[in-house]
């Protein structure tokens, strides 16, 4: 979607804003949208015409009607050239605190302040305040990888209301495995342990969100498939399927645009 005539600087600070609070987790939050409207007023008592509340929705319409995608990156591009140093830094301070102010920090909102400060030369100044925050930090660590969102997954399927059996952790390593060929059993349990203190830890529904992403942007239709048929072999490990398990193995088909049957196959 091309930027109508009337676009203006609010509108890309807008869209940017917007891409951080809602486009990262998909939950705009009564605190962050307060924060973006504070952000934008700041700025709009530079006299641009519009009032912030019209600025807010014109610039949301290309997460609805436009690719968003495109619209965040050209902003940034355009941002760039027409905000001075000190604007942009300032920016990026506002970044920060639409970030957190639903009081946690997500690993997504962290990497896109990351990428924009990094695009405008300011990768320290994001550094340092991030480092300072007073948000809870949602951090995995540099250590968590693709093979780590997998077994994520397969402990929330296969914990249900009791601790993992002997059985459903063997089904887990057997099957993480097939997935890394050349880990040693060991480095696999490692695997599993590390994503199960994660999933004691911080196990919110944020966290899961971004599991259930980060795997659909990393894997193909048909390697989603083959999660879902490790998950069916991991929720019948030590007894048979129950109905919260087939519902969750159901909606994590569902999120990721294909269909399963409950005997392990898609179909």
């Amino acid at each position: 979607m091309d930027a109508p005539d009337t676009w203006t600087t609010a509108h890309d600070l807008a869209v940017v804003y917007i891409a951080l609070a809602y486009g990262t987790d998909h939950d705009l939050s009564d605190e962050e949208l307060h924060v973006v409207n504070e952000a934008l007023e700041a700025w709009h008592a530079g006299g641009e015409d519009g009032s912030v509340h019209e600025i807010i929705v014109e610039a949301a319409t290309v997460f609805v009607e436009g690719n968003a995608e495109n619209a965040v990156r050209r902003a940034m591009q355009d941002l760039r050239a027409a905000l001075a140093p000190e604007e942009r830094r300032t920016t990026v301070r506002h970044l920060i605190r639409i970030a957190e102010a639903d009081g946690v920090l997500l690993e997504r909102e962290q990497g896109f302040i990351h990428a924009l400060a990094d695009a405008w030369s300011l990768k320290e100044l994001s550094e340092e305040l991030l480092q300072n925050t007073s948000a809870v930090v949602q951090r995995r660590g540099e250590d968590w990888g693709l093979i780590h969102e997998l077994a994520f997954l397969y402990i929330l399927v296969g914990h249900g209301d009791d601790d993992l059996s002997d059985a459903t952790i063997k089904v887990m390593v057997d099957r993480l495995g097939e997935w890394r060929t050349e880990a040693s059993e060991a480095q696999v349990r490692e695997v599993v342990r590390r994503a199960l203190q994660v999933y004691a830890e911080a196990a919110s529904e944020e966290l899961i969100h971004d599991s259930v992403e980060a795997l659909k942007d990393a894997l193909s239709p048909t390697h989603r498939l083959t999660v879902l048929d490790d998950l069916y072999s991991v929720a019948r490990a030590d007894s048979p399927m129950t109905p919260s398990e087939r519902d969750l193995i159901h909606s994590l088909a569902k999120a990721w645009d294909v269909t399963v049957r409950m005997n392990g196959h898609g179909g």
